[in-house]
């Protein structure tokens, strides 16, 4: 600050400090112009950090792309389901013995319930049926991962860091809209067909999750190498549950003798349906 400045404010009341007063009794106060050669130099990479310093010439570093699946909450929760998995095969390998060895038969339920008892079976279905919601959240998060652009304001905002939390309350919304929509046919039709319906559904989602978990696991943590190779090893394994989920349902309304238009009306309802929804919803409000 050069004297005529200090003057000025000491005219207009303000109290100055001297120098020595702010720096040390050494430091005095300078005019402020540039005494080297008349401007400013370039300070060499030794002047400023060290006589051994040098200056690298290299490329420079590509900015970090985000990713869901890079957020810690995401591998946290595939580590849960991984021991639970691992503690349903220790304690129920009963039931799961009758999985592999009736797939076909449509009566496996029942050879459980007479193995094992309708209770531990329950718990059985029951913590299968957790660890698989878990992983269709987790799964969730990878499909928004690979459609969301890294431009998307949710990393922005800090939104991505909650995205396992978003993709668990669409895995309750949908199980909300498949429970209330198995009620309204109930009450419609007046009949246990709908009851019949959603136990054929759970109990593949069942099959789903003990034959395909690692594959699954596999696939949400695969790099861009091993993603492609994942992804047809889990849809070529998936397809035959499908299939017999498609079978089972196909001869329940054959058995009741309802038209074929029904049950492709109840298949778009019940699982295309929710399906586009957020396929429309996805492109529109992330980005």
């Amino acid at each position: 600050m050069s004297r005529t400045l200090i003057d000025i404010y000491e005219a207009e009341g303000y109290n100055v400090a001297s120098p020595a007063a702010v720096y040390g009794r050494s430091s005095r106060l300078e005019t402020g112009v540039v005494e080297y050669n008349g401007g400013y130099r370039e300070a060499s990479a030794e002047e400023v950090y060290g006589y051994f310093t040098t200056l690298d010439g290299g490329s420079s570093v590509e900015p970090a792309t985000p990713h869901l699946t890079a957020e810690p909450v995401f591998h946290i929760v595939i580590a849960i389901t991984l021991i639970a998995y691992l503690y349903m095969l220790l304690r129920s390998w009963k039931f799961i013995n009758v999985i592999y060895g009736d797939m076909l038969n449509n009566h496996s339920e029942r050879r459980m319930e007479s193995q094992g008892g309708a209770l531990p079976l329950q718990h059985f279905k029951r913590g299968a049926m957790i660890i698989g919601a878990l992983v269709v959240a987790l799964i969730f998060v990878r499909l928004g991962d690979n459609i969301i652009p890294a431009t998307s304001p949710i990393y922005i905002k800090g939104i991505g860091e909650l995205s396992v939390v978003f993709g668990i309350v669409a895995v309750i919304v949908l199980w909300a809209w498949l429970y209330a929509l198995h009620q309204v046919i109930e009450w419609l039709t007046a009949s246990d067909g709908a009851q019949t319906l959603l136990s054929i559904g759970s109990m593949n989602f069942v099959r789903m999750v003990v034959l395909l978990y690692p594959i699954a696991a596999v696939w949400l943590l695969a790099d861009s190498d091993v993603y492609k190779i994942s992804t047809i090893a889990l849809i070529v394994c998936a397809l035959p549950i499908v299939l017999l989920y498609l079978k089972e349902t196909f001869l329940l309304f054959i058995g009741k003798k309802i038209s074929i238009l029904y049950w492709i009306l109840y298949l778009c309802t019940a699982i295309l349906l929710p399906l586009s929804f957020v396929l429309h919803l996805l492109p529109a409000h992330l980005g």
